[in-house]
């Protein structure tokens, strides 16, 4: 009798040991990791996506999480490197066992990582514009996603609105780098198609400070408006402030990248009227869905800023989403095939997207939205 009892308290032993196991292995976080640039020259998207995850992973986790798991961020400053972005893809795998990254945020460095995500057979959702990104001829086409709105749709609907309002005649100011030369090189492949025609083209180094040359040509052919496909700050500035002492009057359209109060604060009045295509507008004209965010924002004490505050925040909801369709331990694998799979998830920007197997764009064109500077705010143009 005492054997039995011995025994059967041993079982039950053993068998609650085994639950506990078992609970505290579904414990477990879901590892995600973060490389982006919060140094170097493209640091002023970086932090900011950087900082949207954050709060937005906060805010899964205080809701329960995933299926009761909660996520957990690892971060790596790539420094503005197509390098150092593929180390940290590397690095993150290797030491932290994540099973999908958030980045790179550059087009450069999402092109150096995608080869290193395709041998270590873990996703990426890249921020980034570059419009090769996704370029189904890559093989690690597969493993890359894009957080964001391919460029080419960003510079279709520049060209469309450009039109739409009889500005025919189109200059272009391009950075020297993937960015700008691929921006410059699809506007010139559907302008005609558009009703508009590119007059002049000049490119500068992503670095330069004296642009009169470059703003000299494009006054002198006359063009109704000019398309800003740069992403620095400093550089959109300085085409700014030369057009306006040299008297080029066109109408000034940029990208997203100038979604930026400091951009507003550096061309003061001379930016006024400047139309800047943006993803969503959290900070003047939120839609319902981006309003929820900004919510989310306000509660942590902090101001919400613009797109890429959404950006970062739609990572997430794009890993909650993928992460809830696996049943067992979420995998690179797993999560690859999952995010493959999402339709009209919850997400903070406007507009919709479906996934698939060839089709990697967690956002589109339909959530972009053209704004005006005026007196220093983005407002929505009608």
């Amino acid at each position: 009798m005492k054997a039995r009892r011995y025994l059967a308290r041993t079982v039950l032993g053993w068998a609650a040991g085994v639950l506990l196991g078992l609970g505290a292995q579904a414990a477990e976080p879901i590892r995600i990791g973060v490389v982006l640039s919060t140094s170097g020259p493209a640091a002023s998207f970086g932090i900011p996506e950087r900082d949207a995850l954050v709060l937005a992973t906060e805010h899964v986790n205080a809701g329960g999480g995933v299926n009761g798991r909660r996520i957990e961020l690892f971060h790596y400053d790539d420094k503005t490197n197509p390098t150092e972005a593929a180390r940290g893809v590397t690095q993150l795998v290797a030491s932290h066992k994540v099973v999908a990254i958030v980045g790179p945020g550059t087009g450069g460095g999402a092109l150096a990582a995608g080869p290193v995500a395709e041998r270590l057979k873990v996703p990426l959702l890249a921020p980034a514009a570059t419009i090769g990104v996704t370029d189904r001829k890559h093989s690690f086409f597969p493993w890359i996603f894009r957080v964001g709105v391919d460029d080419s749709k960003v510079v279709h609907g520049i060209l469309a609105d450009m039109a739409r309002h009889g500005l025919k005649r189109v200059g272009i100011f391009h950075q020297e780098d993937a960015y700008g030369k691929a921006g410059a090189d699809y506007a010139r492949s559907v302008a005609a198609d558009l009703g508009v025609e590119i007059v002049e083209v000049v490119s500068v180094p992503y670095n330069a400070i004296d642009v009169g040359a470059q703003a000299t040509r494009l006054r002198n052919a006359r063009p109704d408006a000019v398309l800003l496909q740069v992403a620095s700050t400093p550089l959109a500035t300085a085409y700014v402030k030369t057009a306006e002492q040299i008297g080029l009057k066109a109408v000034t359209y940029a990208g997203a990248a100038m979604v930026q109060k400091t951009f507003v604060d550096s061309v003061g009045k001379a930016g006024e009227g400047i139309r800047v295509t943006s993803i969503g507008n959290l900070a003047h004209d939120p839609s319902p869905s981006e309003a929820k965010f900004a919510e989310v924002v306000k509660k942590a004490g902090r101001t919400p800023g613009g797109w890429m505050e959404l950006i970062g925040a739609d990572a997430i909801m794009a890993i909650v989403a993928a992460a809830g369709k696996i049943p067992g331990e979420p995998t690179g694998p797993a999560m690859r095939d999952a995010i493959e799979s999402l339709c009209g998830f919850a997400q903070y920007t406007r507009g919709k997207t479906c996934l698939s197997s060839d089709y990697h764009e967690v956002l589109n064109e339909s959530s972009l939205v053209i704004t005006e500077i005026r007196d220093g705010e983005f407002r929505t143009r009608k």
